[in-house]
């Protein structure tokens, strides 16, 4: 009569409550209005897989504050990764699903997003304390929001070029 288990893995890359929980932390720490969709979902591939960092291209003082917070390499961690490509094309469906429920719960502001740019709606500030983030999670988010996704910054496709990463139609 005992119960089997059947162990399940998950992936967050994969889960939209964890894409949207992510967001609403990178959301809250964009300093000002220049986050467009391409650089939301580059900086919440990397927030999700901080260690594929490593292998995007960076200027000499950006990746001196990516090395100051002492990610290890993929190759040495416990997770073997997909290849980056393969993986920002697998997150695809459940980044776009994300952004639309920001979109439905007033996070994000439809009229800009329609303009192609990611502008804060009035709700959002109302959540910054309870977006649940750990330490890491946290250093992560600054850099991502202060220095790395601001490579190429105006110029639309240079972080793109950076990461190498790409979907169709982008």
């Amino acid at each position: 009569m005992g119960s089997r288990m059947n162990p399940r893995l998950w992936y967050p890359q994969l889960d939209v409550y964890d894409t949207v929980r992510r967001m609403l932390g990178l959301l809250i720490a964009w300093p000002n209005q220049d986050l467009t969709a391409e650089r939301l979902y580059i900086s919440d591939f990397y927030l999700a897989n901080p260690p594929l960092l490593h292998r995007a291209h960076m200027p000499s003082e950006i990746r001196k504050e990516f090395q100051a917070l002492s990610i290890v390499k993929a190759e040495k961690g416990f997770l073997s990764f997909p290849s980056p490509q393969m993986l920002f094309a697998k997150m695809e469906p459940v980044q776009k699903e994300a952004l639309r429920t920001l979109v439905g719960k007033g996070f994000v502001a439809l009229d800009a997003l329609r303009a192609g740019k990611i502008a804060a709606d009035e709700k959002l500030a109302q959540v910054g304390d309870i977006v649940v983030m750990s330490s890491d999670e946290r250093r992560v988010v600054g850099f991502l929001t202060s220095a790395f996704a601001r490579i190429g910054a105006g110029v639309p496709g240079d972080l793109r070029l950076a990461t190498g990463l790409r979907r169709p139609g982008t």
